[in-house]
């Protein structure tokens, strides 16, 4: 039996473990973890915040929080702002700590934001999920109004269904409400308008807001900033979210008696805005009658002359072709006119000036063919018509380029020599040398002796041979492409190379588009005016270009042509491709 004593014992001892794993567990549940958003309805492109709160009293250590993405939402940054208060209260000490993500709604919808991870005296706890809805701007509310945010950013475009190679203005436009001051604002990195040429527009550095009234509710606008947008292609093309800093300072209300008390009544922050996607239609530009093209569009006069009207044979003479006036300045090709046969070709040579002024993109563009003529005689390069496209009219304007034509004078160093061979008589001289005939056999049974005969024979062979190659290639202008060809191709490509250390992928990937277009057009005897890539490959094909060859050169022109009018890469990426469009026309020398 248990004494009364041996009793008092136990249940003393029962009572202190009860009061021992109460305490654990007051302390295991002396934390609070708790999720909430800034605001559970947002409009497309707003900014708002997600708090992870941890408070306690007996926390050791705790991890940073861990975000899993969110559908319909961007997160400006993983990694959270983090901020941490005490309080004592009776004695007892309460530390809490917040963790902020900011977020960008990007669709509309209803989206749930998952549980947040974040580790708590080495455990892993999870916050409650959050429903949120995201709002299109001017959706209507229950009360049958249309809801928009109170800052918002919106691209707007001039020309919805622009042409390939048509300027289009995109304005970036600030709304805020008033009561809003907007103290400054800065584009961040990330606006992607794939399939364009893009120039920004000399801007306003301090814009001028205006007041505007957007289904019954006053908003102050200003245009923040332009760019100049060229497509590059046709079908349809999308400019991605736009994405800005805003710092903006809030008038606190009238009816707040602590407004003027604390600081200067203003609460100032900085929140980051999207701008909703812009789809735009690009129609396909028209087919040209019977011109050569430039893929010039706009307001443009085209005119061409010579540098001289004579020159000394075996001179260079230059073809200068100049286009100016409003447009698509920097997306001009280098027109290819027909010449005359007998002239030896260089690398052509481009330049331009381009100003920035106002809302449009003008300037010149000057192209020079550098040539020399092989013979004296008179040179004609035949007129020309030239396709401007006018974006206001819809349709082409055709400018006739006239007739030009230089005169090329002999030269004094194209004088042969006349050369008379004498015959010598050798007389041995005596007492240098002594002279004996070896009467064990005749110098025509020297093997020396026929050798050092048939030389002048084989040179004479080779010279007629060369001449013959000579006279082809002053002749037979397709022979002369040909044979020319790779000459050309790897020549742009050294070109290309040097234009690596200025950083320029637009010159570089217009050149290899170039070296590789005309290396398969001359190689085939095709015309380079007035081709497509894809009309080019589709003849290479029909003139027996095998198809693995015509694919890679399509993916490689194709390459060429997006990054030339969209520009990106490193000098790495801008060196490997300048290698495998060198690899690729040493394969094509072979098959074509």
């Amino acid at each position: 039996m248990i004494g009364r004593t041996g009793l008092n014992g136990l249940k003393r001892l029962s009572g202190l473990l009860i009061l021992i794993l109460m305490a654990q567990n007051v302390a295991a549940q002396e934390f609070q973890l708790q999720a909430t958003v800034s605001e559970s309805r947002i409009f497309i492109g707003e900014q708002f915040t997600l708090d992870v709160e941890v408070t306690g009293s007996s926390m050791r250590d705790v991890g940073l929080p861990v975000i899993s993405s969110i559908d319909g939402v961007r997160i400006l940054s993983t990694t959270p702002s983090r901020s941490t208060s005490i309080s004592i209260v009776n004695g007892r000490t309460t530390t809490s700590t917040t963790y902020s993500f900011n977020l960008i709604a990007r669709e509309a919808g209803n989206f749930t934001i998952p549980p947040v991870r974040l580790s708590i005296d080495g455990e892993e706890r999870t916050t409650n999920p959050i429903n949120i809805e995201i709002m299109e701007r001017g959706q209507l509310s229950e009360d049958g109004r249309r809801q928009r945010p109170d800052i918002y950013l919106e691209v707007s475009v001039d020309e919805m269904n622009p042409v390939p190679g048509q300027q289009i203005v995109a304005s970036l436009n600030l709304f805020f409400r008033q009561g809003i001051e907007v103290t400054s604002f800065q584009p961040t990195a990330g606006w992607r308008t794939d399939g364009f040429w893009t120039e920004e527009l000399q801007n306003v550095r301090q814009p001028q807001a205006e007041t505007v009234i957007i289904d019954g509710v006053r908003y102050r606008t200003a245009t923040l900033m332009s760019y100049a947008l060229f497509p590059s292609r046709s079908g349809q093309l999308t400019l991605s979210e736009f994405p800005l800093n805003v710092g903006v300072r809030t008038q606190p209300s009238r009816n707040d008696p602590f407004g003027s008390f604390f600081g200067s009544g203003s609460n100032q922050r900085r929140v980051s805005l999207e701008s909703e996607p812009v789809t735009l239609n690009v129609t396909p530009l028209p087919a040209v009658q019977n011109a050569v093209t430039m893929n010039a569009v706009g307001d443009l006069r085209v005119e061409r002359r010579l540098s001289d009207s004579e020159i000394i044979t075996g001179e260079s003479i230059e073809l200068i072709t100049k286009i100016e006036g409003t447009g698509n300045i920097p997306l001009i090709r280098r027109p290819e006119f027909s010449l005359p046969d007998g002239l030896e070709l260089y690398t052509p040579q481009e330049s331009s000036n381009i100003e920035r002024s106002g809302l449009t993109i003008r300037g010149e563009k000057t192209f020079t063919e550098l040539m020399a003529a092989r013979a004296p005689g008179t040179y004609i390069i035949p007129a020309e018509r030239v396709a401007v496209f006018n974006p206001q009219s819809r349709q082409y304007r055709y400018i006739t380029l006239p007739e030009l034509r230089f005169e090329a004078l002999p030269s004094e160093n194209n004088q042969m020599a006349q050369v008379s061979l004498q015959t010598a008589r050798l007389q041995p001289v005596t007492g240098l040398a002594v002279w004996r005939i070896d009467s064990a056999g005749s110098v025509f049974g020297s093997f020396w002796f026929w050798f050092l005969l048939l030389i002048p024979a084989g040179v004479f062979v080779v010279a007629y041979i060369k001449r013959k190659e000579v006279r082809r290639l002053e002749t037979d202008i397709e022979f002369s492409r040909k044979y020319y060809a790779e000459d050309r191709a790897m020549e742009k490509c050294r070109l290309a190379r040097t234009l690596v250390e200025k950083n320029d992928a637009k010159e570089i990937y217009g050149t290899l588009h170039e070296a590789l277009f005309n290396f398969i057009a001359d190689r085939l005897a095709l015309p380079v005016a007035g081709l497509s890539d894809k009309e080019l490959l589709e003849r290479a094909s029909v003139a027996g270009m095998p198809e693995p060859l015509r694919e890679k050169s399509r993916i490689m022109l194709d390459k060429c042509a997006t990054i030339r009018y969209a520009p990106t890469g490193s000098a790495a990426d801008f060196r490997q491709d300048i290698i495998k469009a060198e690899a690729l026309i040493a394969e094509l020398k072979e098959s074509i």
